[in-house]
């Protein structure tokens, strides 16, 4: 059965912390986040489709105002059991401006989580949301899956992720379908939990879209953005399409 974004996330929130080193993501992340951040002078920030609140808690630890918003309301309560400064809120990419009626001075996107709007206007609605909740110069960085390679290449199994969780061990198998009729993807997730009686499985799915350079280069002046750079990773490599495994982008607001 294919998810909603937010159905498929509350489904993988349990085992996202399992599935993900922070401690490791964030020494490898934070070194060049932060230094967007500071010389755009930003002092607060918005951490949108923000999944359990790992960097908006690492934000909050760096002194800045940091609020974090995702569609899937079970990631959010996790957030709320890690404590810190942050605030979460429940809100989707289009809803955020709304529900949260305030300007930041930075907001981020990661996690791969734009290719979600699968269609033109859903991704139109979601960067014009972005922008609304930033103050003129105010500084968008999105991280997602360099699908120039991806769609070329298409490689269909990720690796496994494994943990423990409530006393059972738990793996993560990531995976994709391509669709050349439609030039979308199917996201799976086959969730592992080892029990008394052995392993059971269970797989969940959802729409994305391949977010090629060129696409989310033109949504973004759409939606009133200048684009900074393009990056091939989270340390700031120049983007390589054919090479790069992540197309990070820097844009800001009209001043």
């Amino acid at each position: 059965m294919t998810l909603s974004a937010a159905e498929f996330y509350d489904r993988l929130a349990p085992l996202f912390d399992v599935m993900t080193n922070w401690e490791e993501r964030l020494a490898y992340e934070g070194p060049w986040l932060r230094a967007q951040l500071a010389a755009h002078e930003a002092r607060s920030v918005l951490d949108a489709a923000c999944g359990t609140g790992g960097h908006a808690l690492a934000f909050a630890e760096w002194g800045l105002e940091t609020v974090g918003a995702d569609a899937s309301p079970a990631m959010i309560e996790l957030a709320h059991q890690k404590g810190g400064s942050a605030r979460f809120e429940v809100a989707a990419l289009g809803a955020i401006a709304p529900t949260l009626n305030r300007q930041f001075d930075a907001a981020v996107c990661l996690g791969n989580s734009l290719p979600h709007l699968v269609a033109d206007a859903e991704l139109g609605a979601g960067l014009r949301d972005l922008h609304a909740c930033l103050r003129p110069g105010g500084l968008l960085v999105t991280h997602n899956l360099n699908y120039d390679s991806r769609w070329k290449k298409r490689p269909r199994f990720f690796g496994v992720q494994s943990g423990t969780l409530e006393g059972q061990q738990r793996l993560v198998w990531r995976f994709a379908d391509y669709h050349d009729e439609t030039r979308t993807l199917t996201f799976h997730t086959a969730l592992f939990t080892e029990g008394d009686s052995g392993w059971s499985v269970e797989v969940n799915s959802t729409p994305q879209r391949p977010l090629f350079r060129d696409t989310l280069a033109a949504a973004l002046e759409e939606a009133g953005f200048r684009i900074e750079g393009a990056y091939g990773n989270m340390t700031g490599e120049p983007f390589d399409p054919d090479a790069s495994p992540d197309l990070v982008v820097a844009a800001v607001t009209a001043a």
